[in-house]
C-alpha cells in the first residue's frame, strides 16, 4: 500500500493540465499562442475561425514553413521546440515562443487536430491528438490547428469562463494585439456569425496607418503624433494621443518590445509620468508604441504568458519612454516642434498625424547627401580647414581645433545655408523632388488668393508643390522634400503674399529659402555627420569664426 504522503511524479496528463492552468486562461489565450507559433513559423497570411466564443472551435490556419511530419507527434509533447537548443541561446530570445509548453497544455484541455505540410513533400500529414494517430491529408504549404471542445475534461475551468460576448471580445483584443505587433502578416477569418475579421498586410506607411486606425479608431489617429526616439541600439517609435486626445477608459494601450505584447510596469509608470501635467484625473492616455532594443538587455523568461519583461537597465527604458512622450505633449502646440529632423541618436522626431498637417517622414540632411560615418575625435578631410572635433555646445555650435587654432562653428546655420543651396541647385536643374502627403493638407483660403494659386499653378510646380483647388480651400497633396517640417499652412499664405506682390520666380526662390528650417544638432555625433557635407560651403562670419587671441579678447 503506498502511503498517502511519499513523493511520486505527477502521471504525464496531469502535468500537462497543471500547465495549462498557467498558459491557458480562456479561449484567448490559446488564440495568442497558436498565432504567435504562426509568427515564428514565418507565416504572412493567418486564417482564423471561431465558433462559440472559442469553446467550441479554434481553427488556426497559415501560410508559415510547415512541420515535418516525423515532428507532428513530438510538437505536442512536453517542452519540444524548434525554437531553442541551448543555454546561451536564453539571453538572446527572438521568438515568440520557445517553451514547448503551448500545444501540450492545450491537447491536454481540448480536441486537438494538427495538420501541416512542408514545400518540399508531396502532401501534407495531419496527427489527430485523441488517438495519436497520424495520416495523410490535403492542405496548402503551412500548417492548420484545429483546437474543438476546449475544456471539455476540465468542468471546473469552463465554469469560470464568461458569457460568449465576454470571451468573444477578449479574442478580438487578442487579435488586434497581435495585427498590430506584426504589421507584415495579414489577418482574416470568421469570429462569429456576424462578426469577420479582414486585415490585410500592411507593407506602407499609408496601410500601416489604415491598420491602426482600424483597430484603435480614427479619432485615435486624427488626435495623435508620432513620435521617434533613439538612444544607443534602443528605439522608439508609434503613435501616443495628444494631450486632447484622452479616453475614458484604457482601451488603446498597445506596447510592443521586439514585437512581442508587453504589459510592464515600469513603462507603465512612464507614460502615466509623462501625461501627469496633462490630462485630467481620472481619464487615460491612448498610445500604440514599438521599442526595439538587442535582445541580451530585456528577459522574457520571467512569465508563463510572457506579457512580461525584466529589463537589464529599467531606468534608461523609463527615461526614454518618459522623455519621448513628454516632449512631444509639451512641443505639440509649439510651431517649432515641426522642424526637428528625422530620429538619429537621443533625439525625437515628432510627426503630427492629424488631418491638418502631413504624415510624411521628415527629411534630414542624410538623404540629400551621403551618408558619412565619423568617430568621436577624428580628424577631417585635408580638403578643410575645419580640424579636429572637440564638443558641441548648446546643440549647435562645434568647436574644433587645427593645430594651434581654433574655430567655433554654427552647424545650424551651415547646414541651413548648405539646404539652400541645394534648393537652388535643384531648381536650376530641375531635378526639385517632391514628397507625397497621405492626407492632403487643406487650407482656407480667400476668393482672391484661391484665384492667384490657380493662375499660378504651373509655376508653383516647379517648386514641388502640388494641389487641388475647390471654392474656399486648397488641399496640398505633394510639397518640397526640403520643406517635409515646415509649417505650411502659414508657408501658403506667405507664398500668396509674394505672389500678390511680385511674381519673380527668383524672389520666390528665394523667399522660400528662408523657409528651410534650422535643425537642432543633439549629439557631438550627429554634427560630425554635417561637417564633412560643408566642404563645398564657402565659409563665412555667419556661421564659422576663429578663435584668435584678438576675437577671445574682444570677450572680455
Amino acid at each position: 500500500m503506498t502511503h498517502p504522503h511519499r513523493i511520486h511524479a505527477l502521471p504525464l496528463h496531469l502535468a500537462n493540465q497543471i500547465a495549462a492552468g498557467e498558459v491557458i486562461e480562456r479561449p484567448a489565450s490559446v488564440v495568442k499562442e497558436l498565432i504567435e507559433n504562426s509568427l515564428d513559423a514565418g507565416a504572412t497570411d493567418i486564417t482564423i475561425h471561431i465558433e462559440g466564443a472559442g469553446s467550441k472551435l479554434i481553427r488556426i490556419r497559415d501560410n508559415g514553413q510547415g512541420i515535418h511530419p516525423d515532428d507532428l507527434a513530438l510538437a505536442l509533447s512536453r517542452h519540444a521546440t524548434s525554437k531553442l537548443t541551448s543555454t546561451e541561446q536564453l539571453s538572446h530570445i527572438a521568438s515568440l515562443g520557445f517553451r514547448g509548453e503551448a500545444l501540450p497544455s492545450i491537447g491536454s484541455i481540448s480536441q486537438l487536430t494538427l495538420s501541416s505540410k512542408q514545400a518540399h513533400n508531396e502532401h501534407a500529414w495531419q496527427y489527430n491528438a485523441s488517438n495519436e494517430s497520424l495520416t495523410p491529408t490535403t492542405h496548402p504549404d503551412g500548417t492548420t490547428l484545429e483546437v474543438r471542445d476546449l475544456f471539455f475534461n476540465v468542468p471546473a475551468r469552463r465554469h469560470f469562463l464568461k458569457g460568449d460576448k465576454t470571451e468573444l471580445n477578449h479574442i478580438v483584443t487578442t487579435l488586434h494585439r497581435l495585427a498590430l505587433s506584426q504589421f507584415e502578416t495579414g489577418f482574416h477569418g470568421q469570429l462569429s456569425s456576424s462578426s469577420n475579421l479582414k486585415l490585410p498586410a500592411a507593407k506602407t506607411a499609408e496601410q500601416r496607418q489604415q491598420r491602426v486606425a482600424k483597430i484603435c479608431g480614427k479619432t485615435f489617429l486624427s488626435h495623435s503624433l508620432y513620435i521617434e526616439q533613439s538612444y544607443d541600439d534602443i528605439e522608439l517609435h508609434g503613435w501616443v494621443a495628444t494631450a486632447e486626445g484622452h479616453r475614458p477608459q484604457t482601451d488603446v494601450h498597445y506596447f510592443f518590445i521586439n514585437g512581442r505584447v508587453i504589459r510592464d510596469r515600469v513603462i507603465n509608470h512612464a507614460i502615466r509620468q509623462a501625461y501627469a501635467d496633462h490630462i485630467p484625473d481620472g481619464r487615460y492616455p491612448a498610445f500604440v508604441l514599438y521599442l526595439t532594443m538587442p535582445l541580451d538587455r530585456v528577459d522574457i523568461n520571467v512569465h508563463p504568458t510572457k506579457h512580461e519583461v525584466r529589463f537589464r537597465d529599467g531606468r534608461l527604458i523609463h527615461g526614454l519612454i518618459n522623455k519621448a512622450i513628454s516632449d512631444a505633449l509639451t512641443s505639440q502646440n509649439d510651431p517649432t516642434y515641426k522642424i526637428e529632423p528625422a530620429k538619429t541618436a537621443q533625439q525625437t522626431s515628432l510627426i503630427p498625424t492629424s488631418v491638418n498637417e502631413p504624415i510624411a517622414p521628415p527629411l534630414t540632411i542624410a538623404e540629400t547627401a551621403p551618408s558619412y560615418q565619423h568617430p568621436k575625435q577624428a580628424k577631417l578631410s585635408s580638403n578643410t580647414d575645419f580640424g579636429t572635433a572637440i564638443t558641441l555646445l548648446d546643440q549647435r555650435y562645434l568647436l574644433t581645433r587645427n593645430q594651434d587654432q581654433h574655430c567655433l562653428l554654427d552647424l545650424q546655420t551651415a547646414e541651413q545655408q548648405l539646404r539652400q543651396q541645394q534648393f537652388q541647385h535643384a531648381i536650376e536643374t530641375n531635378t526639385l523632388s517632391s514628397r507625397p502627403i497621405l492626407v492632403p493638407i487643406k487650407v482656407s483660403l480667400s476668393a482672391d488668393e484661391i484665384t492667384l494659386f490657380s493662375q499660378h499653378q504651373t509655376a508653383l510646380q516647379q517648386f514641388g508643390f502640388n494641389y487641388t483647388l475647390t471654392e474656399h480651400q486648397l488641399h496640398i497633396t505633394a510639397i518640397p522634400s526640403l520643406f517635409a517640417q515646415c509649417n505650411l499652412p502659414q508657408l501658403l499664405k506667405d507664398i500668396s503674399t509674394s505672389i500678390k506682390a511680385d511674381m519673380n520666380i527668383s524672389n520666390l526662390a528665394k523667399m522660400l529659402q528662408q523657409y528651410l528650417p534650422l535643425i537642432i544638432i543633439h549629439t557631438l555625433e550627429q554634427g560630425l555627420e554635417i561637417l564633412p557635407q560643408l566642404n563645398g560651403l564657402s565659409p563665412t562670419p555667419k556661421w564659422i569664426r576663429e578663435l584668435n587671441p584678438d576675437t577671445l579678447k574682444s570677450l572680455f
